[in-house]
């Protein structure tokens, strides 16, 4: 009988090294899956969604107090002087009886309302915003008696809605609250002394005209 080889007598199978062309192969089978994968429309969207959703998700994370909040709407307020309060002071009187006469302004007419032709006894009151480059410096009220053409002041205030005390009638003096047809108010200010002149432009409209002394 034929002695088997013992076991230690086998010789165990050397290892082999990957052939070079193998690796190539494989290298070239890696690229392949890789730009598959990355040209996949599938792919694409979730890479091109990925960051909007990140940045929608930290903006909703973002507190209500941040230190950069979005702009609030814009309001539109009247340059100079208290808003809030002036709208107070001419609470009762409607936008479309209300003006804005700037320093300067000759022969600035204010067009009657139709509804206040048809009154026999009064018109107004209307209220005038005076302003100097745009910014008030003074307000007043007034109503006008048709039958007598009295302009009748029934409030003078500065920039900041406080009541002015030194107004006069330049023509005739006496109470400052009544003016005649195309009589003149003078009104002192901290910014100077101004004057307005009061006209009834009949039948349908007031003049003014407004400087500064």
């Amino acid at each position: 009988m034929s002695k088997q080889p013992s076991p230690k007598n086998v010789k165990k199978p050397s290892s082999r090294k990957l052939e070079p062309s193998i690796v190539v192969a494989l290298i070239a089978l890696i690229g392949t899956i890789t730009t598959v994968l990355f040209n996949s429309p599938v792919i694409l969207e979730w890479i091109r969604n990925k960051p909007a959703a990140t940045a929608a998700s930290s903006q909703a994370q973002l507190p209500s107090n941040s230190s950069n909040p979005l702009p609030a709407a814009t309001i539109p307020l009247q340059s100079g002087g208290d808003a809030s309060c002036l709208t107070q002071h001419f609470a009762d009187i409607g936008p479309n009886r209300q003006m804005s006469i700037e320093v300067g302004a000759e022969q600035q007419d204010y067009a009657i309302l139709s509804e206040d032709l048809a009154k026999k006894d009064f018109i107004g009151p209307i209220g005038i915003r005076l302003t100097q480059n745009a910014q008030m410096i003074a307000a007043l009220s007034f109503v006008f008696f048709n039958d007598s053409h009295l302009f009748k002041i029934t409030s003078v205030v500065d920039s900041n809605c406080q009541a002015v005390a030194q107004y006069s009638n330049v023509d005739r003096g006496g109470d400052h609250n009544a003016l005649q047809d195309s009589e003149t108010l003078r009104i002192d200010l901290p910014k100077g002394s101004f004057s307005l002149r009061f006209i009834f432009w009949g039948p349908a409209d007031f003049r003014f005209n407004f400087h500064q002394l």
